[in-house]
Parts: structure tokens; C-alpha cells; sequence
């Protein structure tokens, strides 16, 4: 059975980041429509009730800001996964005399995950047209 290691310690610490970072602009969100609630209520003539306008349905709650970033983070991954993997391919070695890069699999997969948290932003509400 395979113990538990430093390298999949620091995997997890940069996936853990990743899900911070997501907590964290859930959070943000929920911050945004709360302010833009107050906003609301200070305007005159309307009432206190009235719901604040929403997204289209079908609308991710996140966005990227930057897509070079994603590809970048996902190319990264999958490099540390190949380096995991000791660099086959269904029983084909890819890259040959690799031994020195094999045991830093955990390197580009974590800068992928956090890069990729880097990358997803939260999507602010929606204001009204007349304000």
C-alpha cells in the first residue's frame, strides 16, 4: 500500500489552495449582492422587496480571466502527470533518459493547480439599466 509522501503532502496543499480560492470568491460574491442590495434600498420609489435582477439561466457563477492561463495550468498538469507516470504512454516511453525530472512530478502539477486558481475570477451581479 503506498504511504503517504512529502511530494502528494505539497499536491494536496496546492489543491486545498485552489479550493480556498474558490471559498473565498463564493464569498466575494455573496458580498457583492449584498452591497448591491443596500444600493437598492436607498434608491426612492421602490420598494423594499423588489429582487435584484439575475443572470441568465445556464450562467457559470465564474469566469476566466485569462484562457492562456487555463491552457498554460492544464499543460503544466499534464506534464507532472506524465512525469508521475514515468513518462509512458500505454507502455510507450515519450521522453527518454528522463530519470532526473521524474522525481519532481509534484512540482508542475501544484504550480498548475494554483495557476489555475489564478485564473477563475467570480462573476459580479448584475446592476440595474437605470442606475
Amino acid at each position: 500500500m503506498n504511504r503517504i509522501s512529502t511530494e502528494l503532502i505539497v499536491v494536496v496543499a496546492a489543491i486545498a489552495v485552489f479550493y480556498l480560492r474558490i471559498a473565498m470568491l463564493r464569498g466575494k460574491k455573496k458580498r457583492y449582492e449584498r452591497e448591491l442590495a443596500l444600493k437598492r434600498r436607498k434608491v426612492k420609489g421602490r420598494s423594499k422587496g423588489s429582487p435584484l435582477p439575475q443572470q441568465p439561466k445556464g450562467t457559470p457563477p465564474y469566469i476566466v480571466r485569462s484562457w492562456v492561463l487555463v491552457v498554460i495550468s492544464i499543460l503544466l498538469m499534464l506534464a507532472g502527470m506524465l512525469a508521475y507516470n514515468e513518462f509512458y504512454i500505454l507502455k510507450w516511453q515519450i521522453v527518454q533518459n528522463a530519470e532526473a525530472y521524474i522525481p519532481y512530478w509534484y512540482i508542475p502539477i501544484s504550480a498548475g493547480v494554483i495557476l489555475l486558481a489564478i485564473a477563475i475570477d467570480i462573476r459580479k451581479p448584475i446592476t440595474d439599466i437605470e442606475e
